[in-house]
């Protein structure tokens, strides 16, 4: 460790200011060096190491009357002169009895005196008690209160990570279910690939899949149409682009010919299939047109496709077009909650072909919809999920559809402005775009196996010690270090408990139960299959 102060001297000039009237008559040891952001202290004989609660364990160092630096244990070791702690610095207090700040802006030097934290000491440290705050577990070690902030949680992004099965969609439901019962005006939409969250949220959510959710095709933007109405967009595909582009401005300017506003490819307002297909028609009858019929037969086919497959049917269904915008915005962001502030969306039972775009339309809504309250009276916050985030914000570009990576990367960055709050849970937090990942203020990170993800999270974290990043692949389950701009100080926290019908329906199944029971039949397969062949209905 390099050493910038090493001299026991120099202790002398502070040492009779920090302890008269201040520090506790008993001391654990004394500083031996410092740098800019590690400790080495020095027990004093007989001091059991263990009495500091070992790796992890906190402490103080008195550095004037009143003043005192925090640190956290990172390691121990034993020199011809004793037991030696490794200690990485945590926060401070300027005065006495006053606030915690985070970081260190003086140092202790060498000789300075070292003390263990009391109870108040540690509820000071861990849980303070302005502004709202909101508890998910306790303090590792010991069982201080371990409490969030929700506005400086949401106001700049989240991101829960760590490996399969170590907890993340527990530790997300708890944090939502903590802050709805402090917050139950609260407006959420969680974007569910696998269906987990419906069970966690029965009581407080509404839920919604294609069987009941209806997104019709009109509320896509033009990129958007181009990814569903012709796929991926190459050079010999510019001609349908184009052909698209003009008949869908056509259709929308017929739809809203009595609007006053100005009507773009983007505008969301409702337009009939049939006007759609009418101008391909009549562009495809003009004897002037430069392109051959290929491109127009190509749209024509792909649009009929659409509407008569059942899968699509939650955007095509219906002849009949109303202006249900309002209803399905007030739906899916829960205006008013009417004591159900979630939404819970699942994604499994969305064809996989439409599924980015389905996610790009929804975050899109979410984005523009806070965008445009600002312009008037008031807004209204909004907290957007994106479970599995490496599937649709990968750190490398997809080589087709990558809307939605677009829209999430602008949420991350500008939502904050308009009151949009970005909460990302992933696996492969190493496989999730940086520029997004660095945008979340807040990172809860549970155990990762993988020696890459750990690298990366702990590269990612906005602020953190070295005895928290070294502790990621050693925790437990139901165990996450906690730090950002969501929590006073870095923490190790050990997450509360939650009931079992709270916790998302992502449990591993039982193998040894089940495969001992044997207890099913063929009346289990015609059930299932006929489950399957109704696409969930049954």
């Amino acid at each position: 460790m390099t050493e910038y102060y090493n001299d026991d001297s120099l202790a002398s000039s502070r040492e009779g200011g920090a302890d008269a009237g201040q520090a506790p008559s008993v001391g654990l040891g004394r500083v031996r060096a410092v740098n800019a952001s590690k400790v080495e202290i020095l027990l004093e004989q007989g001091v059991d190491p263990s009495a500091l609660g070992n790796i992890g364990g906190l402490l103080k160092i008195a550095i004037a009357p009143g003043c005192w630096v925090f640190g956290s244990i990172h390691g121990i070791d034993e020199s011809a002169q004793g037991v030696v702690l490794h200690v990485d610095f945590v926060g401070e207090t300027t005065r006495d009895g006053g606030p915690i700040n985070r970081g260190v802006s003086s140092y202790p030097l060498p000789g300075d005196h070292v003390y263990p934290l009391d109870n108040d000491e540690m509820d000071l440290l861990f849980a303070p008690s302005e502004g709202l705050s909101v508890r998910i577990g306790t303090v590792y070690p010991g069982d201080v209160p371990a409490v969030i902030h929700p506005d400086n949680l949401l106001s700049k992004h989240f991101a829960v990570l760590g490996s399969t099965g170590t907890g993340k969609s527990s530790a997300l439901a708890l944090m939502i279910h903590r802050i709805v019962e402090q917050l139950p005006q609260a407006h959420i939409l969680i974007l569910d690939p696998h269906n987990e969250y419906a069970a966690a949220f029965s009581d407080i959510g509404v839920h919604y899949d294609p069987t009941t959710l209806s997104l019709p095709y009109w509320l896509m933007n033009f990129e958007e149409h181009i990814e569903v109405f012709i796929g991926q967009r190459e050079a010999s595909r510019e001609v349908e682009v184009d052909i698209l582009k003009r008949s869908l401005l056509a259709a929308r300017k017929k739809s809203a010919r009595h609007a006053t506003s100005r009507i773009t490819v983007d505008t969301p307002v409702p337009y009939k299939m049939t006007d759609l297909l009418s101008d391909l028609d009549t562009q495809m009858g003009r004897l002037e047109k430069p392109e051959t019929l290929l491109p127009f037969l190509r749209l024509k086919h792909k649009i009929e496709e659409l509407r008569s497959d059942e899968r699509f049917g939650f955007m095509f269904s219906g002849m009949l077009i109303n202006d249900t915008f309002p209803d399905i915005v007030a739906r899916l962001l829960r205006m008013p909650s009417d004591g159900r502030p979630v939404s819970t969306l699942d994604l499994s039972g969305v064809p996989s072909d439409i599924v980015d775009v389905v996610v790009s339309l929804l975050c899109r809504m979410v984005f523009d919809f806070a965008l445009w309250s600002r312009k008037g009276a008031s807004a209204r916050p909004l907290l957007l999920v994106c479970e599995e985030a490496h599937r649709y914000v990968p750190r490398t570009q997809k080589p087709r559809f990558d809307s939605a990576r677009r829209v999430i990367e602008r949420i991350a960055k500008e939502g904050r402005k308009y009151g949009v709050s970005l909460g990302l849970v992933s696996q492969r937090p190493s496989d999730v775009s940086e520029s997004v990942l660095s945008q979340c203020g807040t990172i809860l990170s549970m155990r990762m196996n993988n020696e890459r993800d750990a690298a990366f999270v702990a590269s990612a974290m906005p602020e953190g010690s070295e005895t928290f990043l070294n502790s990621i692949s050693s925790l437990r389950n139901r165990e996450c270090i906690l730090c950002g701009e969501g929590v006073a100080v870095p923490m190790r926290v050990r997450l509360d408990y939650l009931a079992d019908n709270l916790r998302p329906s992502s449990a591993d199944p039982a193998f040894s139960e089940n495969w001992a029971d044997g207890s099913e039949d063929v009346s289990f397969v015609r059930t299932v299959i006929e489950r399957w062949r109704s696409g969930g209905a049954r």
